[in-house]
């Protein structure tokens, strides 16, 4: 009985995701217009160059990143199946892809991405591309801030839009192929991207009925128990929330992975830094000593915790 409650469970949270991402999704956000791309350059610590902003795909075709892009772009095999029924499909769609220079998905499926995009006849003007930081004090963020609502806390992502609003999103990689989930996403065909639980999470918290309580933060971490298979996943939203300046949604998120996580540090860390940016002392207090009950001795708590204790 328990495994049938659990599937009955998976699939009422793929529907509301699926219908979240047809409709309050879809109308909520307008469509980032093509712009010409700038192409800002940065050295990490270690000196490598990556890309900032609006950018092109002729520069990631260039050095030093053609080592990566041209080589992924020759090896994909596109599945010309599945790309035959797709090309009718997209002559009326935009797509903005997000990612990282810095980021191992991102120089794997990007490349891909355009390939396919390529075959079935895209135009460079239906297309924008958006590097995004991963330092800790602009994560996921663009200098331009394109990311700004779209809960970009995964890279890549391709996003598909149709008269201007979003109709699907690929997240960091294909649950089946890109050929195949870009047709079901354009083909109006039940599609949940990777990460089901943070989809599941943005509906709850797009949702007018959401209470920041603690007995809905329970309820959604019962829900979410059977999809969110890591702890990370719900961290990393949280702290895409914390950037965007959507402090409380950040710490009802990392609330929630706490829960489904009580005995990895991490989780309180991250929520810690969420009551101090809140303005919950004793709250960031109580989490940072948590972390050194799970794990004595751990820097960030202790750091924090000497950082609280000044204040």
């Amino acid at each position: 009985m328990k495994l049938i409650n659990t599937s009955l469970i998976i699939t009422a949270i793929l529907i509301a995701i699926t219908s979240c991402h047809r409709h309050t999704v879809a109308t909520a956000q307008d469509r980032m217009p093509v712009t010409a791309p700038v192409n800002i350059e940065y050295k990490d610590a270690a000196g490598n160059i990556n890309l900032l902003g609006k950018s092109s795909r002729q520069r990631l075709a260039q050095a030093p990143f053609d080592t990566w892009f041209n080589k992924n772009y020759a090896d994909y095999t596109i599945d010309t199946n599945a790309a035959n029924q797709l090309k009718p499909l997209l002559k009326n769609k935009q797509f903005v892809i997000f990612m990282g220079t810095w980021c191992g998905d991102s120089r794997r499926e990007v490349p891909r991405m355009y390939k396919l995009l390529d075959y079935c006849g895209v135009k460079p003007s239906q297309i924008q591309l958006v590097n995004v930081n991963n330092h800790d004090t602009a994560y996921k963020q663009s200098p331009g801030h394109e990311e700004r609502g779209l809960y970009i806390f995964r890279v890549p992502d391709l996003l598909v839009y149709e008269n201007n609003k979003e109709v699907g999103r690929i997240v960091e990689s294909p649950v089946a192929t890109i050929e195949k989930d870009l047709l079901s996403i354009t083909g109006n065909k039940a599609y949940a991207p990777r990460y089901p639980g943070v989809a599941y999470l943005i509906s709850q918290f797009q949702s007018p009925q959401w209470m920041s309580t603690p007995a809905a933060i329970e309820q959604a971490a019962e829900q979410l128990r059977p999809i969110v298979s890591y702890w990370g996943e719900l961290t990393s939203f949280g702290r895409v929330l914390l950037m965007n300046g959507e402090t409380d949604k950040a710490v009802d998120a990392m609330r929630i992975s706490t829960l489904l996580y009580p005995a990895e540090p991490a989780t309180f860390n991250y929520l810690a830094a969420a009551y101090q940016k809140k303005g919950n002392t004793n709250a960031a207090k109580e989490c940072c000593q948590k972390v050194l009950q799970l794990q004595p001795g751990n820097q960030q708590a202790i750091a924090m915790l000497e950082q609280l204790n000044r204040q």
